[in-house]
Order: structure tokens, then sequence, then C-alpha cells
């Protein structure tokens, strides 16, 4: 019985044990961030082992990276506006930390995102064009960085580490001074995190590691590079590849539980939506607003285009109704992610299956389909069938939906039977009065606003299964 127990809880505790996430994580800092000195940056800089640190924990699968550090930068070369920068003339950096967030969320979309801060050092020595920075515009600097990011990605958070101890006393070639004064600094620096956080997008920004410090403080001569100031004097600021490993554990340690507590992002968020097909899609008379693809898509904050046409067919052109969709599909735009078609009904109605045989329906289907798939090969692509109808078995309706789930299918492209498998009960009066357009009973074709929230839940299922196997 023991026995039997133990294994119910093993099974128990495996069910419960999280899924595991992945992350998206920028690094924003100066030369200790950028891994100066290393010899193979690329493999010891602190934002690589921190990374790697990370995806060893418990709950998460892998955390994709950019290093932003700049050599040699202050808060102030990294603000949005290069007439802010100090002294005048430097270039900001802000636009480069933009492109290479956005290049790391375009490969890597629908991950939770997280910048990890760790400024202060260049911003607390005297240089020969600027002073030191003053712990109140430090505290302003970041918050104008950090307000600025969160306007291009609100969902994001924002980690702010303190800086570490570096040696008190040295003087650069560049002509930069440091001093027991200038150390100070960094403590004052540390006293503004809350302000920052307080002034900032609440719940967002985060005090992270302030340990580091201490730590490099006592370790300084065996984690630290000694290096020569221009006056031939050792001094001890960048960490070598042990003290990086050892900052990266730091960082990944305040930034861990940021990580756990973020909400999941929605795949399918900032994604450009567009349908095509008939007047399902343009939802004959009622506006496209009640439509269960509007909805969808403004549910997942996705960017919607329609693209549906009264009439229209896909494999027929029609002098009243336009060209057919086989056709057609090029005058949607193109760069859309998610690509529906709902369409059919118009093919099996008045004898026009028969005019022109369901061989040649296949055919131009096919066209449709190759047309999508070379015109969006990155993009989620779905086919909707028509509705059942009266007399169903054996209708030129059926032959069309069979066709569709046979071509189609033939494709590798997921369509959904929406004659046979929906809940739209489309060959009941009772039910067309209540759920279809105009409240008579007499159209069999087109969802009120209450029909379409209805189909919405199934519609969405579908959608999604297929979107989260990829």
């Amino acid at each position: 019985m023991k026995h039997i127990l133990l294994l119910i809880c093993l099974f128990v505790s495996v069910g419960m044990q999280a899924e595991e996430r992945s992350y998206n994580l920028v690094f924003i800092g100066n030369s200790i961030t950028y891994g100066a000195l290393h010899q193979k940056r690329e493999l010891t800089a602190p934002p690589v082992k921190c990374a790697q640190w990370l995806s060893h924990q418990e709950g998460i699968d892998t955390v994709y990276f950019v290093n932003c550090g700049r050599s040699g930068r202050t808060t102030y070369h990294f603000l949005p506006r290069t007439a802010d920068v100090i002294p005048a003339g430097d270039k900001t950096y802000f636009s480069d930390v933009v492109e290479q967030t956005r290049k790391l969320v375009a490969d890597h979309p629908g991950l939770p995102l997280v910048f990890s801060v760790m400024l202060g050092t260049n911003d607390t020595v005297e240089r020969t064009k600027n002073t030191h920075t003053s712990p109140d515009n430090y505290a302003k600097n970041l918050t104008s960085i950090i307000d600025s990011l969160l306007k291009l990605w609100p969902d994001a958070h924002v980690v702010l580490n303190k800086p570490i101890w570096y040696s008190p006393d040295y003087h650069t070639k560049g002509g930069s001074i440091a001093t027991k004064k200038s150390l100070k600094l960094l403590s004052a620096y540390y006293d503004q995190f809350a302000a920052v956080v307080a002034n900032c997008k609440q719940g967002h920004v985060h005090i992270g590691d302030s340990e580091a410090y201490n730590y490099f403080e006592q370790h300084w001569s065996t984690d630290i590079n000694e290096e020569k100031d221009a006056r031939g004097k050792s001094y001890w600021l960048h960490p070598n590849e042990q003290g990086a490993e050892k900052l990266a554990q730091f960082w990944g340690k305040a930034i861990l539980p940021v990580m756990q507590q973020m909400p999941a992002v929605d795949a399918l968020r900032g994604m450009k939506f567009g349908i095509i097909g008939d007047s399902y899609v343009r939802n004959h008379r009622e506006p496209v607003e009640n439509t269960w693809h509007y909805k969808f898509a403004k549910k997942h904050q996705m960017e919607y285009y329609n693209y549906g046409r009264n009439g229209n067919c896909i494999a027929l052109d029609l002098k009243r109704w336009g060209i057919a969709m086989y056709k057609r599909y090029t005058e949607m735009r193109e760069d859309l992610d998610f690509v529906v078609v709902v369409a059919g009904h118009n093919d099996a109605s008045d004898g026009r299956l028969d005019s022109i045989g369901v061989d040649t329906f296949k055919e131009r289907l096919s066209i449709l389909c190759q047309g999508l798939i070379e015109r969006y090969p990155k993009a989620h692509i779905f086919f909707f069938t028509p509705w059942t109808c009266e007399a169903f078995m054996g209708s030129a309706r059926q032959r069309v939906v069979d066709a569709m789930i046979e071509v189609c299918g033939s494709y590798g492209i997921p369509v959904f039977d929406a004659a046979r498998n929906s809940n739209i009960f489309a060959t009941s009066e009772q039910f067309r009065r209540i759920y279809f357009q105009g409240g008579k009973g007499t159209d069999t074709a087109h969802l009120n606003a209450k029909g379409h929230d209805r189909f919405l839940p199934v519609a969405e299922h579908f959608l999604l299964q297929w979107v989260n196997r990829e």
C-alpha cells in the first residue's frame, strides 16, 4: 500500500511541475558588461555566463540574450536623444539597444522580455570634457532610459544592478580620473534605485543585485584583471573570466525571481492577421467588428486586415463579385503572419461547381494553396469550409467541402470542417432565427453577433492548437 501511495505522490508531483519557459534578455552596461580584456568575450562575458546560468534553473528552458555593453559609456550615452548626451557631440547607444532588442524579439517572438542594467562606473569618474554624474542626474537618466524602453515594450521588465567595486585611484590614458570620492558615488547611485523604481512603470522595474560590490571588494586580487594606468600604476576594474562568471551568478539570482513572476506573453500579440473570403468574412450587412475573426484578432492584440468580398468565389471569376480568390490573394499585404481563408459557399451555389467541374475547382484551389505558401512561407495558414446545408450529403456543398479538405490537406494546411464539426446548426430554422442575420430564419449563411460569439471559442481552439504545435 505504501508503494502505491508513493507512486501516486510521484505522479502528482510530476504533473504539478511548472512547464519550462524561455525568455529574451537584454544586457545594458559598460565595459564590464561588454567583457573587456577577455580573450574570448563571446564565450566568457558576464551576459553569456548569466544566460547560461539562468537556463539551468528550474522552470527555465532557454534564455536568449544580447549584450549591449559599451566600453567607457555613462548613463548619458544611453539616453534616447542625442541632444541630451554629455559631453555634447557624443553618440547615444539607445538606438543600438532598440535595434538589437527588436532583432532578438523577432528571432524569438512571444517570449517574456527582461532588461538587465548595470551602469554607473563611468558616471563616477572625472573626465576632461565632463564632470562626474550627480546622483540626481544619474536617477533622472536611468528613468528616461527605462521609460523609453517600456514605451516600446510595455510588457517588459527591468532589473537594476548596483555597479561593482573598483580600485579607487587610477588615471586612464583617455583622461578619466577615479578617486575615493568617485567610488563613494556608486553607493549614492544605488541609493537612488528606489526613486527610479517609484517613478517608472509600477511593477515593471526591480532593484536587482547589490552583493557583487562587496564580493569584488574582497576578491579583487583573484577575480579582477590587473591593469596599468597612464602613470604606470596598477589598478583593478574589469572582472577576469573567473570574476565574470561570479558576477553573472549575482545577476542571475536577481533576475530569476523577476522571470518567474512574469505572466506568460501571448505568442500571437503583434502578429498581422489577414483573412480573405466571401460574405462570411465581409459579414454581409453587419459590421466586421461583430465577426469571430475580428474578435479573435483583437483578443490576442493582433493587427487585423479583412479581405472579404460578398459573393466572391475560390475558383470562379464573376462579373458582379470580382475575380476569384485563387488570383485575388495577391491583393493582401505581403507581411502577414496569420492567414485565414473562409470560403467555398459561393463555389457550391447556383450550379457553379457543375459549370467548371470539381477537378477544375481542385486545380484552382491548389493554385491558391501554393500561392499562399510561397507568398507567406513563415505564416500560419488555415482554411475554414462553409456551414452545412439542407440535403448536404451528395450536394455540391459537400463536394466543395471535401475538395477543400483533400487539397489543403495535401499541402499540410489545416482545414476546419465547419459543415460537420462546428456548433453552428445551419439547417435549423429556429437556430437561424437566433444566430443568423435578419432574425427571420431565412439567412442560411451569415452569422449575427450572437452567432459569431458562439463560434469564436470553437474557431479559437482550432487555431491555437495548431499554433501551439509549431
